[in-house]
């Protein structure tokens, strides 16, 4: 199962990546305005959906440009969060950093490249080892 956080910048995309998980049988749970409102806040998006992430959840968050979800989301222990704009950069930010949130710069990539970013994201391991000293160190940081 999977964690969805995203605002009302990201919504369009998110309605798309939904069907998409739903289509492929993968859970998720997903804290979001119901409607579009400019109002709502990413940073209160983020911070419940970091709970589940906590827990051990995989995260999908975005935003227009990533950044806002970016910064709510590392904000909370235990939670690494990567913006992702090529699946190159989902695959590293997972195998070197066991990152456990993708975040989507949804203004800057589209729905495609969104589900191969989120898609390599899922299927990346991280290879533990050297990289876990460093994980460790980061959350000294905290």
């Amino acid at each position: 199962m999977v964690v969805l956080a995203y605002d009302h910048g990201a919504r369009e995309m998110f309605l798309k990546i939904k069907k998409y998980l739903t289509l492929h049988n993968i859970e998720f749970v997903e804290f979001a305005s119901e409607e579009y409102d400019a109002l709502d806040s990413f940073a209160t998006f983020a911070k419940q959906a970091n709970e589940y992430v906590k827990k051990g959840y995989i995260g999908i968050y975005g935003c227009r440009s990533g950044i806002g979800m970016s910064m709510a989301s590392n904000k909370a222990k235990g939670v690494r969060g990567a913006l992702c704009i090529e699946p190159i950069f989902a695959e590293m930010s997972r195998k070197h950093n066991n990152a456990n949130v993708c975040i989507l710069p949804c203004d800057y990539i589209c729905y495609r490249r969104a589900i191969r970013i989120i898609n390599t994201f899922l299927n990346t391991e991280f290879l533990g080892g050297k990289y876990q000293d460093r994980i460790d160190e980061l959350e000294l940081i905290k």
